[in-house]
């Protein structure tokens, strides 16, 4: 039995207290504020999607350089990238609980750096799909280690603005892996170019080996500069701070059965995801082969519709947050989640099958501000919703779901959908717009599910 007692109206789970004086201190030699750490790991949020997204601008080299079908391009994006991080992501989830999460972060950052590295050498579909497979391995932990670190810095009504700096990663990282991609991949050519095959080193591998090296650095800053902060518990089960570890399913009950909202809240953020992998791996390809776009162009075009439509997003996210207080926080972001996904549908739908490269830019731009909005609000629930002990299984339960479905489903619908359709007119764009559409919808609905389900006096501790 869990040593956890179930949740009720009167004796929620979701009370955080205030840290006491040592705790409001979590870091300590040069690093005093956690506003700093809140910055490093968005920027190493960044970096990853920088190392995880580079792929997309590069689609067309590695295709016509190794020979593969789109299948297969959607096989490297996605399915075998994303069941590598999810499933990995179970593994790193216990220590994220109960080991020192900065060190974990470092560590991680070191390996995927230098396995994005490696795709440079890659010579064959094998040794690429290996060497993507240890950076997807590696991203695992940074997301629920660093979560779970906010939880331990802010209050409730803070977390949400901490969380909301963090997911600009996505978004920043992902722009700068198509503006920047672009660049490095139009500057590998021409004399560099020569200069790079009398090594036999092709332009695309140049590109992997240019995004991978810096992440060393990174990981050598997070371990020379943060420090773990201690943990926080929640009012509920200060008394069991002492206890022996919960087990998993524990962590499955706790969700599940006494926070009901959560199996419709999990289910529509894996829908949210299946629309933006998909989007993120194939609209850069659909820009290239349906309006005949370079790569360089892909980049300067694409890359700040989507930095400044997904920062936008998350920085309306954030002036959401400080609309509610910690009572109503857990019941008003899900309501929030589910208006701008409901938004989204319209516009994942039309922006693959507009006739006009500008309008589509412009869409994606869209999609990305509505989607974001989601995104920067979706650890909350869990931040606020679980145990301290539990918070790192349970935010790595997340990002397992939506790695293993969202991620291997997505791009790979895309890719099969479009090799059905034949590769006629647009069928790129049709296969986007079915595959985007229909997962907004349900994310939609879903979210609006997930927030009935939250009793209206859900209330937290005020700080």
């Amino acid at each position: 039995m869990s040593p956890y007692p179930p949740s009720t109206p009167s004796t929620p789970t979701t009370a955080l207290t205030e840290p006491p004086a040592h705790a409001s201190r979590p870091l300590s030699g040069e690093v005093r504020h956690p506003v700093y750490v809140v910055l490093l790991f968005f920027l190493c949020f960044a970096f990853s999607y920088l190392d995880r997204q580079i792929v997309s601008i590069l689609v067309q080299p590695i295709k016509q350089s190794l020979a593969l079908t789109d299948t297969q391009i959607g096989l490297l994006q996605g399915l075998s990238f994303t069941l590598c991080y999810a499933t990995a992501g179970v593994f790193v989830a216990r220590l994220v609980d109960r080991s020192n999460r900065v060190k974990l972060i470092a560590v991680c950052i070191a390996i995927w750096a230098i396995s994005t590295t490696a795709c440079g050498f890659a010579s064959n579909f094998p040794e690429l799909l290996a060497a993507r497979a240890g950076t997807a391995i590696a991203e695992a932990a940074l997301s629920p280690a660093a979560l779970s670190i906010f939880s331990d810095i802010f209050t409730p009504r803070r977390v949400t603005r901490a969380n909301s700096v963090f997911m600009l990663g996505p978004y920043v990282g992902g722009g700068v892996a198509l503006f920047g991609g672009g660049l490095l991949l139009s500057a590998a050519h021409g004399e560099r170019g020569a200069w790079l095959a009398a090594h036999g080193v092709e332009p695309w591998q140049a590109v992997f080996i240019a995004v991978g090296l810096p992440g060393l650095l990174l990981a050598a800053l997070v371990a020379c500069t943060v420090r773990e902060p201690a943990r926080r518990e929640t009012h509920a089960h200060a008394a069991h701070a002492n206890d022996v570890m919960p087990s998993l399913r524990d962590v499955v009950t706790e969700l599940f059965v006494r926070n009901r909202f959560c199996l419709p809240y999990f289910a529509a953020y894996v829908a949210l995801i299946t629309l933006f992998y998909s989007h993120a791996a194939w609209f850069p390809s659909l820009l290239m082969r349906h309006f005949h776009l370079t790569p360089k162009a892909v980049g300067q075009l694409a890359a700040p519709a989507y930095m400044i439509g997904g920062t936008l997003g998350v920085a309306c996210a954030g002036m959401l947050a400080t609309r509610v207080t910690d009572e109503s926080a857990l019941r008003k972001v899900l309501g929030f989640s589910a208006g701008a996904v409901a938004v989204l549908v319209p516009a994942a739908i039309a922006m693959p099958l507009v006739g006009s490269s500008t309008v589509a830019i412009t869409l994606y731009g869209a999609c990305a501000f509505t989607a974001s909005i989601a995104m920067g609000l979706a650890p909350v629930p869990l931040q606020i919703a679980v145990p301290n002990r539990m918070r790192g299984r349970s935010l790595a339960l997340l990002v397992f779901m939506t790695n293993a479905i969202s991620g291997g489903v997505g791009p790979l619908a895309v890719g099969y959908l479009n090799e059905r359709l034949g590769h006629t007119g647009n069928s790129l764009g049709v296969a986007l717009a079915v595959t985007g559409g229909v997962s907004a919808l349900i994310g939609a609905a879903l979210y609006a599910l997930a927030m009935r389900r939250v009793p209206v006096r859900h209330t937290l501790a005020t700080e």
